[in-house]
């Protein structure tokens, strides 16, 4: 059968549920080896593109890209997604799109895809909760087959790892998907459900991101063959601040909601940021500061970290008085504040915005945190 973008499966790989990111523009390009189930091996061309802008409480993201490979796997995909962060309840988020595909490109009955989602998020400091639906519906040969997905999850984040546990059930009638993956060996009947339990962890070092992926899948109205697993690794080099080589391989279960087939790949390709602007970074820099309170008469001092941005946003602070464990941050009147207790001697201090790099406050010298990162440096006498 006609499959989905190879490409897909690698932004499946690499991407997860990310807080609200800076403004960027990046373009990517690379290789991939795909094959579907009861298929030979077919190599493929990639191009993708990401557009994301902030502004005040929205976060627009669009992307777009191909994947040529000469025979049905072409495909071109859309996505629009927009997240918004309530004013009244700075905790909660919004978040809502649409995306689109055509495959089999090469041929004037290649089919398309359609699918749109809403999601609500609730963060408290490093982690947070979700719980959203999509609809979906693809059309091969005119008869449009519709798909319907719950998903629930929870994220986590602990210095520089973030863990992502997420649960889907899907209902579907596209039995053409499953009939052409390894499992089931039998054309399920009418509609059908899969279930799927995804478990990923991400880890940041100075120059690499590393990532792991791990589904299991049960399913009904489908053959006992249903039970399945998958699994995919990916990493990203940063060669420089604007240029990353990313690596991945592994499966991806067929996905009835976005019609992605099932499929062992593995893929490279080259990442080149184009713009990048972080307004919580910038912020941070004219804005963050640390100022002596009082000496305590133990010994060391307290200090007042003050950051002036949105009364909404999330801001966390972290060093050596918190054993590199980011630290909620209180709003006072008109920003943001943590009085930390630094005992005597050379300190280190570092300030976030919504997830975004840690950066040193503006007044104080930047250094190497412990982590390849930037931090402030405070001698306290």
């Amino acid at each position: 059968m006609r499959g989905c973008a190879t490409a897909c499966l690698l932004i499946a790989a690499m991407k997860g549920a990310a807080a609200q990111a800076p403004d960027e523009i990046r373009i990517e390009a690379g290789a991939a080896e795909v094959r579907q189930a009861g298929t030979r091996s077919r190599n493929a061309a990639l191009l993708g593109v990401v557009w994301r802008r902030s502004r005040d409480n929205l976060t627009t993201t669009a992307s777009g890209s191909m994947t040529m490979a000469r025979d049905s796997i072409d495909t071109a995909q859309a996505l629009l997604a927009l997240r918004y962060q309530f004013v009244a309840l700075p905790h909660w988020h919004l978040e809502t799109g649409v995306a689109g595909a055509l495959f089999g490109l090469d041929r004037l009955t290649g089919g398309g895809n359609g699918a749109t989602f809403l999601r609500m998020q609730h963060e408290n400091g490093a982690r947070g909760v979700w719980v959203g639906a999509a609809s979906g519906v693809t059309n091969r040969t005119g008869d449009p087959l519709r798909s319907t997905a719950y998903d629930v999850g929870t994220w986590g984040e602990y210095k520089r790892t973030t863990g992502t546990f997420s649960a889907v059930s899907t209902r579907s009638f596209d039995t053409d998907l499953l009939a052409a993956s390894s499992r089931p060996s039998r054309r399920p009947v009418g509609t059908y459900v899969v279930r799927d339990a995804t478990l990923g962890v991400q880890h940041s070092l100075a120059k690499i991101d590393l990532a792991a992926i791990g589904t299991l899948r049960s399913g009904e109205g489908v053959s006992a063959g249903t039970n399945d697993r998958a699994f995919m690794l990916a990493a990203a080099l940063y060669l420089s601040p604007v240029v990353a080589l990313t690596v991945s391989g592994g499966r991806q279960l067929a996905d009835p909601l976005r019609a992605l087939p099932d499929a062992r790949f593995v893929a490279a390709s080259l990442r080149v940021l184009l713009l990048r602007r972080d307004p919580a970074v910038r912020s941070i820099e004219r804005y963050g500061a640390i100022a002596f309170t009082h000496a305590d008469p133990a010994g060391g001092a307290t200090l007042t970290i003050r950051v002036l941005a949105s009364a909404s946003a999330r801001v966390e602070a972290y060093g050596s008085f918190s054993g590199w464990q980011p630290v909620q941050m209180q709003w006072v009147l008109d920003a943001w504040e943590l009085q930390v207790h630094l005992p005597p001697g050379p300190q280190r201090v570092a300030v976030r915005i919504n997830g975004s790099q840690w950066r040193a406050p503006a007044n104080l010298t930047k250094v190497t945190d412990e982590f390849g990162g930037e931090a402030g440096l405070v001698v306290v006498p």
